[in-house]
């Protein structure tokens, strides 16, 4: 985790201060094999607080849709899965080997989750990086 957190800092800092390029870090919960399930079925959060599981295809989907927006993903950092699959970070890699569906991913809110029926709608909660 060390090393991806130092990859990710080398890459806001190769853009800090940059107006015409930006960035986006996704950082994705466990993947799955499953079929994509869309973009209302998914979430995105920011502040590494929550996580949970996602499919790959949704994950691939969610990569180009957002080089689309880079007015809400430009020089943003946020994590991403299933909606009914979130939960707190702590307790994530015992829910992904079991892979269950808790009511603790409806109950634990941290107040900077984006969701939405579209791309668009979804992105335009992100807050940039600082």
């Amino acid at each position: 985790m060390a090393e991806k957190i130092k990859g990710e800092d080398t890459v806001r800092a190769l853009y800090k201060g940059d107006d015409k390029n930006v960035f986006t870090v996704i950082r994705p919960g466990g993947l799955t094999e499953e079929p994509g399930r869309g973009v209302a079925a998914l979430e995105l959060n920011q502040g590494d607080t929550k996580s949970g599981r996602i499919s790959r295809a949704d994950v691939a989907a969610l990569c180009v849709e957002s080089t689309f927006y880079p007015q809400y993903t430009g020089d943003t950092t946020f994590e991403c899965y299933d909606t009914d699959t979130g939960k707190p970070l702590q307790s994530v890699g015992i829910s992904n080997i079991m892979k269950a569906k808790t009511e603790e991913s409806k109950t634990f809110v941290t107040g900077r989750e984006c969701r939405g029926d579209s791309w668009e709608k979804m992105f335009s909660g992100l807050e940039k990086d600082a």
